[in-house]
Parts: structure tokens; sequence; C-alpha cells
């Protein structure tokens, strides 16, 4: 008898850069970013078992687990690849620690451990590669919550090269009850920035971060959703803003709402109980980063 169960953690994520272009014929945005991996991990273990099924447990446990779930998703794409031959049931179980619809990334995740776990369970011998490409076609970010680390990504995020990076780095972040669609962000981007080209270049912040202090690395954060997601939320704006009158590197995840606080690890702890007393009706969590990207904890 084979493997019977599998455990794969994989990552939340911030964007040290997002670097937005102006749609393509087929819709997406065109990316220049800079991804960092953060120790916050969603958990994802499957079993052995005659249908495809899904439970959650944790920070969404009230998210759909049908076939819209994006670990659904990525179980049936992984089905799909080897032309229907061969096992595709499991029972897939989600505990989720990352913040839902924060702009971390925590979907992406979850559909990067499912596909570790299930190459692993349903023994399919996939390559990183081969895994990669399928997750390419669920989302932007499922390739990056496979690799991990800090990765430069270019296209729809998916073409993605490791960047060195001198030191670990510490993350407040500051989440919130109320979601974005990001969807509706990009679509607000598009709004404000008709005539927008190809994405800025974030090569400046590649050579400090392999370079440079952690005030050089803050100095050239950037993310273009931010306006966009100010606009459909005017108090992430509100925030950033005094966040940065403070001295604070703070910028919006992704596309939010979330904002990440960079920070020098040793100051991290007093950092989130200060943001913690201050925003009483945000979650404050803290992190570090570069973290490793999908991987497998336990097999039997």
């Amino acid at each position: 008898m084979g493997v019977q169960r599998v455990l794969v953690s994989a990552p939340a994520k911030v964007n040290l850069a997002l670097r937005v272009g102006g749609p393509r014929p087929d819709g997406f945005h065109p990316l220049d970013t800079v991804f960092v991996a953060l120790d916050i991990f969603d958990d994802v273990e499957v079993t052995a078992a005659d249908e495809l099924t899904c439970e959650i447990t944790g920070l969404g446990e009230d998210l759909p687990t049908d076939e819209t779930n994006l670990a659904m998703r990525a179980a049936r794409a992984l089905h799909a690849r080897q032309r229907s031959e061969g096992p595709s049931g499991a029972h897939i179980s989600i505990t989720k620690r990352i913040p839902v619809a924060g702009g971390m990334a925590g979907g992406s995740a979850d559909a990067a451990a499912t596909l570790v776990a299930l190459n692993k369970l349903w023994d399919l011998g996939l390559s990183d590669h081969q895994l990669s490409h399928i997750g390419a076609d669920l989302g932007s970010d499922v390739p990056f919550a496979l690799k991990g680390g800090i990765a430069h990504g270019q296209g729809r995020g998916e073409h993605l090269d490791e960047v060195p990076v001198l030191a670990l780095h510490g993350w407040a972040l500051i989440t919130r009850s109320d979601g974005l669609s990001t969807p509706a962000v990009f679509r607000e981007f598009d709004r404000l920035n008709p005539d927008a080209g190809e994405p800025a270049s974030t090569a400046d912040l590649r050579e400090a971060l392999s370079r440079g202090t952690l005030d050089d690395v803050a100095a050239l954060a950037v993310n273009d959703l931010e306006p966009a997601a100010a606009s459909l939320k005017p108090e992430l704006g509100a925030m950033l803003s005094e966040l940065r009158a403070g001295g604070l590197h703070a910028l919006l995840s992704g596309s939010g709402p979330t904002i990440a606080v960079l920070a020098e690890p040793a100051q991290l702890p007093g950092l989130a109980a200060d943001l913690a007393a201050r925003y009483p009706a945000c979650s404050v969590l803290t992190a570090y980063g570069p973290a490793a990207g999908a991987h497998v904890r336990e097999a039997e």
C-alpha cells in the first residue's frame, strides 16, 4: 500500500513591489513584482478516499468547499493532467491561518499545497516545474506559493526568478474583517489609469534587497494598486498616510486591504503591540520573511 496521508504547508505572501501595467487583450494585467513569502502558513492535509471532498477549519471555515474553491480546482486540474487516468479521489482538509481576502494569497497557498500533497498521495511524480505550470493556470500567485523565498515575478506574476537577500525581514500585518475584491481593485485601477502602459521596473528594489539596508529596501517599496484600493476604501489611504507620517514603512499588501509594515525583526514585537493598541478594530499579526514555499511536512 502506498502513501495514504500527506500534510503540506504553504506560505502567505506580501509584495514588496507591485508595479502594474494596462490590461492586455486577454484581460490580464502585466506585472513587475517582488514577492516575499512569510512564515504564516496554511496547512493542507490530504487522505486517500474514493471521492474528492474538502473541508476548511480556522480563519476560512465559512468559505465554500465546492468546485469554486481553489484547492478543489487544483485537484481537478492535477487529475486532468493525467488525462483522466489514475486516482482522482481524496479528502482535502485545509487549516487556514492566512487572512481571507486580505491580499496575502491565502487561496493560492491552498492551491499550491494541494498540488504538492496530491502529487505525492497519487504518486504522480510531477516535477516542480510541471506543478508550477499547472498552478499558473489557477492563479497568478500559485507558482510563487510553490516556490517561496523572495522572487521577481513578471507576466501575470507567474514567471519567477529568485532574488538574493541579505537579511531576514519582520512584518506587522494590520488585517481587517472586511475584505476587498481583487477584480474590483483592478477595475478601479483601470478607471484611474486609462492610459497605463507597461509596468515600471523593480530593478532598483531587487538591487537593494541583495546589497542594501532595510531602509534602502523600504524606500523603494511601492504598490500601484494602492490608489485604487484607497479609492474603494478611503480609510485605507488614511491609515497608510498616518503610519508613514509616524516614520513607519507601510504599504498595501497585494490588492488589500491588509497593510504590511516592514521592520527590523528585533523591533517587531513592540511595533505589533503599538499597532494593536492604535487600531483596536483591526487585528495585527507578526511574520518573518523570506519563508519556505509549499513543502511536505508529513507523509505516511
